[in-house]
């Protein structure tokens, strides 16, 4: 009889907290439409806290975020952006959940079609500065490094910096590096160098492409273009 009890309870439970998560909660912060589907950003203050997809007045979908306070609205959209990230014809989303400086991370849903429901993408949480380019059915992320040296004798101590844009594709459900394009700052020389290296998929290592190897002085840096690097501004 115990047994049945506690049983019912925790069905009971399960049941109540299926229905919370289907409800609208806090206020509307931002909504985006996509054909007959509203994308609805919701939360206090300038805070995001829950993600609703609707369609008219049902809901489809709706989820708890966990996004720092320090994101806030970012840029009037709290960083929300519905869009195909996988290239399957299907309209996905994401929305920033943490941002340090030129950096910002976000939490992707993907649809599933197996599950006919959104899941948080683990490999593309992973990366900053998520865009997608539908043209190239790519992925793109941002990185940035930076180490220090000991100076030797009389040298003083120096430190290496990177900037680095990685494309990213698809392939059966992982995303997998292709190319990636940095700038290297040496502070001992004082010189920028622009790199290309490729990935090989079948020994998971990187081979620079040194003939497209370049070296700047911090004149000739100034005067190149590297909107493409610093995509995401």
């Amino acid at each position: 009889m115990k047994k049945r009890i506690l049983c019912f309870l925790l069905c009971a439970v399960t049941l109540l907290s299926l229905v919370s998560c289907a409800n609208e909660k806090y206020d509307l912060l931002y909504s985006v439409n996509v054909g007959d589907v509203t994308y609805c950003v919701r939360g206090s203050g300038t805070q995001a806290k829950q993600i609703v997809v609707k369609k008219g007045d049902e809901i489809l979908w709706a989820k708890k975020v966990k996004v720092d306070s320090k994101v806030g609205n970012l840029g009037e959209t709290y960083g929300f952006e519905a869009t195909d990230l996988n290239f399957d014809g299907v309209t996905d989303f994401m929305i920033a959940c943490k941002v340090e400086k030129d950096c910002t991370s976000y939490l992707c849903y993907v649809w599933s079609a197996e599950k006919e429901t959104y899941l948080l993408s683990e490999d593309l949480g992973k990366l900053y500065n998520v865009k997608a380019d539908p043209e190239l059915k790519a992925i793109f992320g941002f990185s940035r490094t930076h180490e220090e040296e000991k100076g030797y004798l009389d040298a003083p101590p120096a430190t290496i910096d990177s900037d680095i844009a990685t494309k990213y594709i698809w392939k059966d459900g992982k995303l997998l590096p292709q190319m990636r394009t940095s700038v290297t700052f040496y502070s001992a020389t004082n010189y920028y160098l622009y790199s290309v290296a490729y990935y090989n998929a079948e020994t998971k290592e990187w081979t620079d492409d040194f003939y497209n190897e370049k070296w700047f002085t911090p004149e000739e840096y100034a005067k190149q273009d590297l909107s493409f690097l610093y995509y995401f501004k």
